[in-house]
């Protein structure tokens, strides 16, 4: 193939690619939509021969892996040719009638029916679904230690509910999951969080995650508004798309979510999502006088509260906290658990603590859905709690974890002294590490990937603009003695 030597002013490149960076698109994607469209309309010529990644990173100003993987993309469809030596070229296209960009949206929606929520949770999609070039899962958030876990007990549990199944064959499962599982429960966080229940309140769920699904379909309209804590779980925003409500980003400071901010931007908010036990991702623990504020107000404007109670059974400084469904009195609190955490995510088990006047509506809500946790799990999950190893268990990996979180910490104040300030650290299986002005947290992420590491960006936790800047790392799965190595590696990298 025989190349032109045109070449167009560096400048000009600027107006190619519009970026906004508090879109959920990715960068790179939106790259590549850039010059793939430039490429289709004849703004860049066949022949064209286009800046080195350094000049175009400078230019676009993102990192040059960002570019990296906009011009892979670009090169793997044909758009573009790398060649050693001369650099990237401009392939020519077959020849078409240009559509006017009203007329590809017209028939992208007629070819390509989809729901509003389908296009507001697409993004999604695609940034899960882009080799990520993950090398490993170390520092992997909300991973907790496989090898900790106590699998002879475990498994001699399981073989003595699977021979009792066969003997006496499957009791009724129920709706809510069985009885000695949720009695189990109950009893655990009466004693354990500070909670206000009965078994009769709980609904056994395959994750956490499901129950919040549920509790929305029978809690919310479309168009209702929803305080949601900024930065935040960006799954549970997802997940609170699907009914189509509006979403209301309220910050997050020391203290936990604002709660005059957030009475002062929706105060006719139907719902609450909040994390005041470990805030994620920041880690901080919603104040007293916050939770009591919160509370305060659901109670006198009937706004509905979604606590989640993610991981704060690990908390080295100190008991647990009470719940802020312990400190209720207006029964306006739907607490939500899981035992992915304290024991394995493979379990895909969680539950729900309801207000007693919920119990029904939300449970009419569940039976269409057909929705249930194995029963074998439910018992022997049952059986681990009630014969006490659960909270042994619990007791021996908080001191476990400390010990892990102890060596982070140590390794990141040594070798990434001046670049990084370390978050919260009293509770969880995380934490922040807040990069300093001149560290790029693109490329530290990037980096983080290279060297075998599922670091998360904090920028990508918000649902507007980031107002910090950081990595998210989760500690659990890491061996303390292997900390000092990955964080010197890492600050071999981007110092």
């Amino acid at each position: 193939m025989t190349h032109s030597p045109r070449r167009l002013p560096n400048t000009l490149y600027l107006s190619l690619v519009a970026l906004d960076p508090a879109s959920n698109i990715p960068l790179y994607r939106q790259i590549y939509r850039g010059v793939r469209g430039a490429i289709v309309d004849g703004r860049l010529a066949a022949g064209t021969k286009l800046p080195s990644t350094r000049d175009l990173a400078s230019i676009w100003d993102v990192s040059r892996n960002t570019l990296r993987n906009a011009f892979d993309q670009l090169i793997a469809e044909g758009y573009l040719e790398a060649i050693v030596g001369r650099g990237t070229f401009v392939i020519p296209q077959p020849l078409r009638s240009a559509p006017s960009p009203q007329t590809l949206s017209s028939q992208s929606e007629r070819d390509r029916p989809i729901s509003v929520i389908g296009r507001a949770l697409e993004p999604y999609g695609q940034q899960v679904r882009q080799p990520s070039g993950l090398l490993g899962n170390a520092f992997a958030v909300g991973v907790p230690d496989y090898r900790a876990f106590p699998f002879k007990i475990w498994n001699r549990i399981v073989n003595r509910c699977q021979r009792r199944i066969q003997h006496v064959g499957e009791p009724q499962l129920g709706v809510n999951g069985i009885r000695p599982l949720r009695e189990a429960i109950a009893s655990y966080l009466v004693s354990a969080r500070g909670l206000h229940c009965t078994p009769e309140q709980i609904d056994v769920v395959p994750g956490s995650i499901t129950g919040m699904h549920i509790a929305s379909l029978a809690l919310l309209s479309p168009r209702d508004q929803v305080w949601m804590e900024e930065p935040g779980y960006i799954n549970v925003s997802g997940l609170l798309r699907y009914r189509g409500v509006d979403l209301v980003p309220v910050p997050v400071d020391q203290h936990g979510l604002d709660v005059p901010a957030a009475i002062k931007q929706a105060p006719e908010a139907r719902l609450a999502y909040v994390t005041p036990s470990h805030q994620y991702p920041l880690g901080v623990t919603m104040s007293l006088p916050r939770r009591q504020q919160l509370l305060d107000w659901a109670g006198r404007h009937s706004l509905w509260i979604f606590e989640d109670d993610y991981d704060s059974e690990f908390r080295y400084d100190g008991p647990p906290l009470t719940a802020l469904q312990g400190l209720d009195q207006h029964d306006r609190v739907i607490y939500f658990g899981s035992f992915s955490k304290i024991m394995l995510p493979d379990l895909r088990l969680g539950y729900v603590v309801l207000p007693p006047d919920l119990v029904d509506v939300y449970t009419g809500v569940k039976l269409p859905l057909s929705i249930s946790s194995p029963l074998l799990i439910q018992q022997a999950t049952a059986e681990f709690m009630l014969d006490g190893h659960f909270v042994r268990h619990i007791r021996r990996m908080r001191q476990h974890y400390k010990v892990r979180r102890d060596a982070l910490v140590e390794a990141i104040t040594r070798h990434l002294a001046g670049a990084a300030t370390l978050g919260a650290l009293e509770c969880g299986l995380h934490i922040v590490v807040y990069l300093a002005d001149h560290i790029d947290e693109a490329q530290a992420a990037a980096a983080t990937r290279q060297l075998g590491m599922a670091v998360l960006p904090l920028s990508g936790e918000y649902f507007g603009r980031p107002l910090q800047k950081g990595l998210v790392f989760g500690f659990a799965n890491v061996p303390p003695e292997d900390m000092d190595g990955y964080i010197k590696r890492l600050a071999a990298v981007i110092l």
